[in-house]
């Protein structure tokens, strides 16, 4: 049987991938939503209750993350902006495709470390990326690489890849 609360973030995240996109700022803001509940559908192996996501860049979708932080009282959760030298020092990394140039500094510091990496440029789950957002057409998706998530110790659960395209 299934929780109450699996079930509420069922249908929130199939409304989110069926709900179409009306401008960046809206699609920054979905990016947000989907980023916060993909951190609550991760575990992390030394169950860690405070989690620090980095988010490289200037980027809407930091600003748009500390706000759902602040409605949902999340103590545990912290989140600033980050340059490339602190990605070792996270639990999440967001590149957005405007810093796509640094992908391949971030595995090589993040290598062998339980990071939940969430890219925006669809390639780099095939590179390595845990997550990566997905466009098609006017809606928000994404694409879960296991394999990469297990490889760092992350247990993705069973509802965020019923959800998502796995590879």
């Amino acid at each position: 049987m299934k929780s109450q609360t699996e079930k509420v973030c069922r249908v929130m995240l199939t409304l989110l991938l069926l709900m179409p996109l009306a401008a960046s700022a809206q699609n920054e803001k979905f990016q947000a939503i989907f980023l916060y509940k993909f951190i609550d559908n991760v575990n992390w192996p030394d169950s860690k209750r405070n989690l620090r996501i980095g988010i490289i860049g200037n980027t809407e979708v930091l600003e748009e993350f500390q706000k759902i932080l602040k409605v949902r009282s999340t103590a545990n959760l912290t989140a600033q902006k980050i340059s490339v030298s602190e990605v070792a020092t996270c639990d999440v990394i967001y590149i957005p495709q405007s810093h796509s140039s640094i992908f391949n500094k971030v595995m090589e510091y993040t290598k062998s470390k339980s990071i939940l990496i969430v890219t925006e440029e669809t390639d780099f789950v095939k590179k390595g990326a845990g997550i990566s957002f997905l466009q098609e057409e006017d809606k928000l998706g994404f694409i879960v690489n296991k394999h990469a998530l297990d490889a760092k110790g992350l247990k993705v659960s069973t509802l965020l890849l019923t959800l998502g395209k796995e590879i």
